[in-house]
């Protein structure tokens, strides 16, 4: 482990929240959340692989601009899919809810909203290493 990207990590003041998670913290929390879904098994087992290196978001002030997302939408139980993400640019309060404005790779914006879409965002590198030595510490 590379101790100053370890050192970087913990001086990074928005890397905080997870002081008091672990991967195994985190992954848990993703196989509770998709475990409410009307999914089998092998379709969990399938998700929580594509989205390894992600943690799950349900609070508005745990995004990051410039951040990877990648989301489940739920408002029809009956097409459950995880779609490919974009970067998220934008957070939109509106009196309806709250909006993420996104970009993709082919350089399109499309907005979602958040109450109607479960969201992971990707770990950065520092979030992984620290992550990492918290996991180290925990064993």
């Amino acid at each position: 482990m590379d101790v100053e990207k370890l050192l970087k990590a913990l001086d990074n003041e928005e890397n905080e929240k997870f002081l008091n998670l672990t991967t195994k913290k985190i992954n848990e929390m993703k196989q509770e959340i998709l475990s409410e879904l009307t999914l089998s098994k092998e379709e969990i087992k399938s998700l929580m692989q594509k989205l390894k290196e992600y943690a799950y978001v349900d609070e508005m002030n745990e995004l990051r601009y410039g951040a990877f997302i990648r989301w489940i939408p739920i408002k029809d139980p009956d097409n459950v899919h995880l779609t490919p993400g974009g970067i998220l640019c934008e957070i939109k309060v509106t009196d309806d809810g709250v909006y993420l404005a996104c970009k993709n790779f082919a350089h399109k914006y499309y907005q979602i909203k958040m109450d109607e879409c479960l969201i992971f965002q990707k770990l950065t590198s520092q979030e992984q290493v620290l992550l990492s030595a918290l996991d180290h510490l925990a064993k």
